[in-house]
C-alpha cells in the first residue's frame, strides 16, 4: 500500500479512498493551468485545435465555430468559391496573362502552405506535451518545457493520426446523415430523424474514445490501434461518467465566454468614450482586450485537458476512484 501511495499523483493523496469528486478534480486542474505559465505556451497552440471540449467536433460541424483556425482559413477559402471551376479558370487566366502575378501567387500560396504545415506539426506536438506536463506537475514535478516538448515530437504521429481519423469518420457520418435529409419517400422525415439521434451518439463516442485514446498514447505508451481498442472499451465502461465530464466542461466554457462576449464589447464602448478620437489609446486598449479573451482560452485548454488527463489515469489505474454522480444517485434511489 505504501508503495502504491509513493506513485499516486500529488493531488489524490490529501483525499481519503474512494472519495475522489469533480469539484476536486476540476479544481486541481485549475490550480495547474493557472500556476504553471511555462504551460501557457503548449495551451495557446493546442488551443488552435478547438476549445470547445467534447461537443467543439459536433458544434462545428454544424457551423458554430470552434474547428480550429487553421482548418477555417482553408474552410472559408473554400466557401469564397476559390475552389471552385469558375474560380480555378479564373485564377488560370489571370496567372497565364501576368508572369509577375503568377510569381507572386506561387510564393504566396508555398509560404501559407509551409506555415499550415508547421502550425498543424506545432498543434499536435503541443497537446501531447500539454497533457504529458500537466500530469507530471500533479505529480509533484516540476515544470521542464524539454521534456514536455519531446513528449510532444514522439507521439506526434499516433496523437495526429488519431485527430485526423475523429475528424474524417465525424465528417462521413454527417455526411450520410445529409444523405438521409436529401431521401424523399413516405416516413423519410422518421427516418433522417432516427439517423440523425444515431449519429449524434455516434460521433459523441467517437470524440471520447479519441480523448481517452490521446491521453492513453501520451501518458501510457499505448499503440495506435491497440490504443483504440482500449479507449473503447474504457469508454465503454465510463460512458456515463464521460457524457458528465463533458456536459460541466462545456457548461464552464459557455458561461465564462458568455461573460466575456458580454462584458469585454462594454468596456471597449465604455473606452471608445473615454479615448475619443485617440486613436493610440483606443488601439492599445483593443489589443489589450483582445489578449485578455486569448489567454482566457489558454487557461481553458490547459484546464480542459488537464482535467481530462486525470481523469483518464483514476479511470485507467483504478476505477473505482471515481464514478458518475448520476449512477452513484439512481443507486442511492
Amino acid at each position: 500500500m505504501k508503495r502504491y501511495l509513493n506513485h499516486r499523483p500529488r493531488l489524490f493523496l490529501k483525499f481519503s479512498f474512494f472519495m475522489y469528486t469533480f469539484r476536486q478534480i476540476f479544481s486541481q486542474a485549475l490550480k495547474i493551468a493557472w500556476q504553471n505559465p511555462g504551460l501557457w505556451f503548449f495551451g495557446l497552440f493546442a488551443a488552435m485545435l478547438g476549445s470547445v471540449g467534447e461537443l467543439e467536433l459536433l458544434l462545428s460541424s454544424y457551423g458554430f465555430g470552434g474547428q480550429g483556425i487553421i482548418l477555417a482559413f482553408w474552410q472559408g477559402l473554400a466557401t469564397g468559391g476559390l475552389f471552385t471551376s469558375a474560380g480555378l479558370r479564373g485564377i488560370f487566366q489571370v496567372l497565364t496573362t501576368n508572369p509577375v502575378f503568377l510569381f507572386i501567387f506561387i510564393l504566396i500560396a508555398l509560404i501559407v502552405l509551409a506555415v499550415s504545415i508547421f502550425l498543424i506539426w506545432l498543434v499536435n506536438v503541443c497537446v501531447s506535451a500539454l497533457i504529458s506536463e500537466t500530469i507530471n506537475v500533479n505529480r509533484g514535478q516540476s515544470f521542464k518545457f524539454s521534456r514536455g516538448f519531446g513528449v510532444g515530437l514522439k507521439k506526434f504521429w499516433p496523437v495526429f493520426g488519431l485527430i485526423i481519423i475523429t475528424r474524417l469518420l465525424a465528417w462521413a457520418l454527417f455526411g450520410l446523415g445529409g444523405f438521409f435529409v436529401l431521401l424523399n419517400f413516405p416516413g423519410s422525415v422518421y427516418l433522417a430523424l432516427t439517423g440523425f439521434v444515431l449519429i449524434l451518439i455516434f460521433i459523441l463516442s467517437l470524440t471520447f474514445v479519441s480523448k481517452y485514446a490521446i491521453c492513453g498514447v501520451v501518458l501510457k505508451d499505448w499503440g495506435f490501434k491497440d490504443g483504440l481498442a482500449s479507449a473503447w472499451h474504457l469508454f465503454r465502461q465510463n460512458w456515463l461518467l464521460s457524457l458528465e465530464v463533458a456536459f460541466i466542461l462545456f457548461i464552464i466554457y459557455f458561461a465564462v465566454n458568455s461573460l466575456l462576449a458580454f462584458y469585454l464589447p462594454l468596456i471597449l464602448f465604455y473606452f471608445l468614450k473615454i479615448f475619443s478620437g485617440f486613436w493610440f489609446g483606443l488601439t492599445l486598449m483593443f489589443i489589450l482586450l483582445f489578449f485578455v479573451f486569448l489567454f482566457v482560452q489558454i487557461i481553458f485548454t490547459i484546464f480542459h485537458w488537464a482535467s481530462w488527463a486525470i481523469i483518464f489515469l483514476l479511470l485507467s489505474n483504478k476505477k473505482e476512484s471515481l464514478t458518475s454522480r448520476l449512477k452513484s444517485g439512481f443507486r442511492g434511489i
